[in-house]
């Protein structure tokens, strides 16, 4: 038969176990913590942030683009506005000749 003191005894072998198996388990878990965060950032470093910078360069060469292609409209409506201004002087030309005839 076990006395008091032998299952106090054994009370605090457990406790003792229990302890040390807690404490291991927290030394692995934030060793995993540590490993996962070293991989997140390594993928982040390696693939996301290169991903963004392809995504910043394309869309620095469409604002290029559009700035060339808004040049080009702009010296089109330039020739159109002329084009337009001597259509109407062509029509008052031909109008008046009409009028006259």
């Amino acid at each position: 038969m076990l006395t008091k003191e032998d299952l106090q005894a054994i009370g605090e072998l457990v406790r003792s176990e229990v302890r040390a198996s807690e404490e291991r388990m927290t030394a692995r878990i934030s060793e995993s913590e540590e490993r996962t965060k070293t991989s997140i950032m390594a993928y982040i470093e390696n693939d996301v942030k290169k991903e963004i910078r392809q995504i910043a360069d394309g869309h620095k060469m469409l604002a290029e683009k559009m700035d060339r292609m808004e040049t080009k409209i702009d010296r089109l409506q330039a020739q159109v506005d002329v084009i337009q201004g001597e259509l109407t002087t062509q029509e008052m030309v031909i109008t008046r000749r009409f009028r006259v005839e």
